[in-house]
């Protein structure tokens, strides 16, 4: 069964997006759609790293676990909140430390946040972002609004049609790319 890691980008203290990436994880397994495991960058708590991953002389065991996790994953899912019509720096600083390994990558990106209107612009800034490095990234826009209505602090859909509906055409193209990654 192949692997899928669900980047958790928030560190923010009440954060809400958190509860997409546990949702996630669950709504992966339950259908055994693909193993999943989340990197939660709140309990990383990484620093503004000086350098990329490959110029560290010593890098930390938190952040050798991180790039192990990442680079067993045959895909990945970041769930990024919407911070000032951008995305938080904690992600910023992650997707920096790496170069090499975004290249031929299948990525999907969903956007988070808590009002009416969708993160569409910070989705799509992810996305070219990551297409600069090479990612390949899934092209279905996956964007939750109204998160606090939507999904309870454990990750579970208020309304679970909603959700599947919301996030499920992303989460199928990233599986069929991972497929058609791995058969080549």
């Amino acid at each position: 069964m192949k692997q899928i890691a669900i980047l958790s980008s928030s560190v923010r203290n009440g954060r809400l997006s958190h509860r997409v990436a546990l949702y996630l994880k669950r709504f992966l397994e339950e259908y055994q759609l693909v193993k999943a495991d989340i990197l939660d960058l709140k309990e990383y708590n990484f620093p503004l790293f000086e350098e990329r991953l490959v110029y560290q002389p010593t890098p930390s065991e938190k952040l050798l676990d991180f790039t192990e996790h990442l680079n067993r994953a045959d895909g990945l899912i970041i769930v990024t909140p919407v911070y000032n019509a951008s995305f938080p720096a904690s992600l910023k600083n992650v997707i920096d430390l790496y170069f090499e390994e975004w290249k031929r990558r299948p990525v999907g990106v969903v956007s988070v946040t808590s009002g009416k209107v969708s993160g569409i612009a910070t989705l799509q800034e992810v996305q070219v972002l990551l297409l600069k490095l090479g990612a390949w990234v899934v092209p279905k826009l996956s964007t939750v609004t109204n998160v606090g209505e939507e999904f309870t602090p454990d990750g579970n859909a208020v309304n679970k049609e909603t959700a599947e509906k919301t996030l499920l055409p992303m989460v199928e193209e990233l599986i069929w790319m991972i497929e058609k990654c791995s058969a080549r």
